[in-house]
């Protein structure tokens, strides 16, 4: 960022945060009564996203939903404020295609009907009780009393059955803006059975149902305000512990806490200050002046940091799988020779060790989720070694024996994703293959791929929920990045209808490979981010990218 640009994002830093960033209020300004006080949720056994083929029992929940708080008497009151280098792409949670500040704006605003917890395990949510009686119905039990926020649209009336209704036919819409459609296309009929009880009735057996009801963009909306406004991209419906009290669209954004919110005694904040920065080094400066709350930083500026901020609180987050993807219909790259070529030049380990410093790991299609569902770490190794003789033979066999010229698309929102590219382009110079790098703004990017403008993209995705989740959003027929691999989709269907675990792992492993074999996209590396937070902010750690409520169950102790 040259000078002139870093001053002007420096004053609009100081402007946005020259309220925010005061002294927090103390936590008796707005007295809440110490009875209201949110106890520790229990976790309930939730039903198994995936399992034998045994029908659940009916699962009971205690009241609360959200992360057990941390030790310590919570306080009321204050502000905090976090920081983050890109804004939300789109405020209807049902529109986002995953950008990962909405974990700070939008997740504290709405719920789902069920959720996540800090382990990514289901916990309840909207739903208090559930009964599964064979493995096509879902019966769901509502938590009564849970209200929308007060707003001049919804009013703050009741969460009801019809809410279900309306937004499961919502999310399973053919409309392409949906981009999460196919994960609700599985219900065929939604019976109410009465005011707080709904049937779901599945077309086939679906493993990751469960989590897909539970996953943070597909939470409850308001059927008002999207019939008032068209859409909720410049409006909030929800009925989380926080509301959306003003923005200023890609610069900040301002969430109060909702006094009505089912959870008695939360949130603990009265408000939650969101603040755009794009510039890390400025965000860095912001919050070693105590200016921000909390700030999420890379392996690199991480310990830099607790050297002069020795401390502050981290939580490490497994975040980001970077990989190259082709245009499955475009020239060299629909001959899977050349797509092999690119692979056996790649040393993935040397772009972790130079690009991470060694913090990060090898990985295939499914990333973020437990390791027993995903490839071992030394298949990994023996599948992605490289050997630039057989690259240059396959190049070869092509009609490429001397190369070509080819431009690289990657975001310049992930640092490490603009780094990996240069040190890629490097080592396929060794089969004469010459990379035009063009790196894009973050949302220029995510326009462009979205609309399969490009030949050849780098670009870190976002961690995964459910083992199937982003090969569903991503590798499909169809899916985010255009493949028309019918044996792939076969595999995909296969692990999303078995339900019987091992069977599912299997059937996960061979699409793993397969994905390796075709070549359709080259794995690199993953690797997580950090959270960090002042000493003065107490409570709840976020432990994965999906953070949902933990703001809630924060507070301000100086």
């Amino acid at each position: 960022m040259n000078g002139t640009k870093r001053m002007a994002t420096c004053f609009t830093l100081l402007t946005l945060l020259s309220a925010s960033c005061a002294p927090a209020t103390s936590p008796a300004a707005t007295p809440r009564p110490p009875t209201a006080l949110a106890s520790p949720p229990a976790t309930a056994a939730a039903t198994p996203t995936t399992g034998p083929s045994k029908p659940a029992a009916a699962t009971a929940t205690s009241p609360a939903s959200t992360p057990k708080p941390a030790s310590g008497q919570p306080k009321y009151g204050g502000s905090v404020t976090r920081l983050r280098e890109r804004y939300p792409d789109m405020l209807d949670p049902h529109f986002s295609r995953g950008s990962m500040p909405w974990n700070d704006v939008l997740a504290p605003l709405y719920d789902g009907l069920f959720m996540l917890d800090e382990k990514l395990e289901i916990v309840p949510g909207l739903v208090e009780k559930w009964e599964q009686p064979d493995q096509l119905t879902y019966v769901l039990r509502l938590r009564q009393g849970v209200r929308f926020h007060d707003s001049p649209v919804m009013k703050g009336r009741e969460f009801t059955a019809e809410d279900v209704k309306y937004n499961i036919q919502r999310m399973a819409t053919e409309d392409p803006r949906f981009f999460r459609r196919w994960q609700f296309q599985a219900v065929s009929s939604i019976d109410i059975l009465d005011k707080y009880s709904v049937k779901l009735t599945l077309k086939e057996r679906t493993a990751p149902f469960m989590n897909f009801m539970a996953q943070p963009f597909n939470t409850m909306v308001g059927k008002e305000a999207v019939e008032r406004f068209g859409d909720l991209s410049r409006e909030e419906a929800g009925t989380g512990p926080f509301f959306l009290k003003s923005w200023t669209e890609k610069l900040s954004y301002k969430l109060a806490g909702n006094p009505n919110y089912f959870v008695k005694g939360i949130p603990y904040l009265d408000e939650v200050n969101v603040v755009i920065v794009p510039d890390s080094a400025t965000r860095l400066a912001a919050f070693r002046s105590g200016r921000a709350d909390y700030v999420l930083v890379s392996h690199a500026d991480l310990s830099s940091l607790k050297r002069t901020n020795p401390q502050v609180t981290v939580s490490n987050l497994p975040a980001y799988p970077v990989f190259l993807a082709f245009h499955p219909d475009k020239k060299p790259f629909n001959d899977q020779r050349v797509r092999q070529a690119f692979s056996l030049s790649v040393d993935r380990q040397a772009l972790i060790d130079v690009v991470m410093e060694g913090n990060g790991e090898l990985i295939g299609a499914i990333y973020g989720v437990s390791a027993s569902w995903r490839l071992p770490d030394e298949e990994l190794k023996r599948l992605y070694k490289p050997d630039a003789a057989q690259a240059k033979k396959l190049m070869g066999e092509a009609g490429y024996p001397s190369g070509f010229q080819i431009e690289i698309k990657a975001s310049s929102g992930v640092k490490e994703a603009v780094e990996a590219l240069t040190l890629v382009a490097d080592q396929l110079r060794q089969i004469g293959v010459e990379v035009r790098q063009r790196v894009l703004e973050h949302t220029t990017f995510v326009a462009q791929r979205n609309s399969a403008d490009y030949t050849v993209i780098l670009h870190a995705g976002a961690a995964a929920m459910e083992p199937g989740e982003r090969i569903e959003q991503y590798w499909r027929p169809g899916g985010m990045y255009h493949l028309k691999d019918q044996e792939i989709g076969a595999l995909i269907d296969e692990q999303r209808r078995e339900v019987d675990v091992t069977k599912r792992r299997q059937a996960l492993n061979r699409f793993e490979r397969m994905m390796i074999e075709k070549a359709h996209v080259l794995f690199l590396f993953g690797y997580g981010e950090y959270l960090v937070r002042q000493p003065h902010v107490k409570g709840t750690l976020q432990t994965s990218a999906f953070g949902q409520h933990f703001v809630a169950y924060n507070w301000i102790e100086r």
